[in-house]
């Protein structure tokens, strides 16, 4: 009996962490979140990891960064409209499923959107060249939706694995490799928000052709042109109304060294209903030639 009281009589160790400690977590925390935040390469791919670290757990997307860097662990990445499948390999045998999903756009607030970046042709170019102009991010924010989701109220995402809390690691790993797809195409961050690259594209060359045709019809005899590729079109009074002072009009390029990847074919897609593979092969092996030969001169022009 006075063995059972003096175990009960035992003080108990206060758990509270010291002013310090609670210092040290705090920088701690932060210096997990410049690291995360800096796996990206641009700046839009660090807005990406930004708005998701705002649920709150740097600790948990830290565990996902490993993941990340093991290429072989990340597979069978889909995006479609407002959601993303993954499959992670952990270490079960089986692949675990990673489902985000992200809060689409109305198609008529796409259209209010679309007709503001109609006057924004050259933010649109930038776009299809791999960047992400800092207008573009405004037009989306003045129309109520930002680009990069927020989750400060959470993730709406599901994973397989026997972890439950969100983010588990398998889905940090699939937002962190996000960020390093979206650093090469931020045209994709227009399609979480609902809009493929194809449909705004569409919608962006329909529009321009309607306009075109107006215009023809009221100031020339010219048979009617119809555009069959989704391309940017600006005019040169266009061009004329952006700049600060006509007379210090300067068009600017700079050349990099061609990877294998061809960013032009990618970024614009190649001729709608194109069937003769064999026709692919041969635009693919001259637009790699040309970008060859252009670079080798410019280099040599250079020196």
């Amino acid at each position: 009996m006075d063995r059972r009281r003096n175990k009960q009589r035992k003080p108990v160790i206060s758990q509270r962490k010291t002013e310090s400690e609670r210092q040290r977590t705090r920088e701690e925390v932060e210096q997990i979140k410049r690291d995360l935040i800096n796996f990206a390469k641009t700046s839009w791919g660090k807005q990406w990891i930004q708005s998701n670290l705002k649920i709150g757990r740097p600790f948990r997307m830290q565990r996902g960064i490993e993941y990340v860097k093991d290429k072989r662990r990340i597979d069978n990445l889909s995006i479609n409209p407002g959601q993303i499948f993954a499959t992670v390999q952990g270490t079960a045998p089986t692949p675990y499923r990673v489902k985000i999903k992200f809060e689409t756009i109305q198609e008529d607030e796409w259209k209010i959107i679309l007709k503001k970046l109609t006057n924004k042709t050259i933010n649109l170019i930038e776009l299809l060249e791999g960047s992400l102009p800092e207008d573009l991010i405004t037009i989306f924010n003045t129309s109520g939706y930002s680009l990069f989701p927020d989750a400060s109220e959470g993730l709406n995402a599901t994973c397989s694995c026997p972890d439950k809390a969100i983010p588990c690691k398998h889905i940090a790993a699939v937002i962190l490799y996000l960020a390093l797809v979206i650093d090469f195409n931020p045209f994709l961050l227009l399609e979480f928000r609902g809009k493929p690259k194809s449909e705004i594209l569409t919608d962006l060359s329909l529009d321009q052709s309607s306009k075109s045709k107006k215009k023809l019809e009221k100031t020339s005899t010219y048979q009617q042109i119809e555009f069959n590729f989704n391309v940017p079109k600006i005019s040169i009074q266009e061009l004329l109304n952006t700049q600060k002072e006509k007379d210090d009009f300067i068009i600017d390029y700079k050349l990099k060294k061609p990877g294998k990847i061809i960013e032009t074919l990618e970024n614009l897609g190649l001729p709608q209903n194109l069937e003769n593979k064999a026709f692919e092969i041969v635009l693919r092996a001259i637009y790699k030639k040309i970008t060859s030969e252009t670079y080798s001169l410019s280099s040599e022009l250079n020196k």
